[in-house]
């Protein structure tokens, strides 16, 4: 079975925060939830969340691409990315590419659930 867009996305975005591997729980047509694990050696860290995103609104291939490049470079700590990525050059996209993906990114807000409620949010900003 071919991974689904989202959580291609996921497994890329959740990197920022140090997870090393996603167990998916449910996937809907509006929404996609499962486990964020950090460490698979400790059952304490872990983080339930749900994603309210259809397939066919999942933000552009090339932030997959960013991100992975941001995680790389190690231009984040945690939810805060590097005020400078702006001025940064990216041999992969123009910086008009680069200025509308870096909005898709500040635009994902991916919920946390803490005792079957939605509380927290995995989200990046500068």
């Amino acid at each position: 079975m071919t991974e689904s867009k989202r959580l291609n996305f996921l497994k890329s975005f959740l990197k920022l925060y140090g997870v090393e591997k996603i167990v998916l729980t449910k996937e809907t047509v509006d929404s996609i939830s499962g486990i964020a694990i950090y460490d698979e050696t400790d059952p304490d860290e872990r983080q339930e969340f749900i994603w309210h995103k259809p397939e066919s609104e999942v933000p552009s291939p090339q932030l997959n691409i960013l991100i992975e490049k941001i995680v790389a470079e190690k231009w984040h700590n945690g939810d805060k990315i590097s005020e400078h990525i702006e001025e940064l050059e990216f041999n992969e996209f123009d910086n008009l590419t680069k200025e509308k993906i870096l909005n898709e990114l500040f635009d994902v807000e991916i919920r946390m659930i803490d005792d079957g409620e939605e509380s927290d949010s995995y989200f990046v900003h500068y």
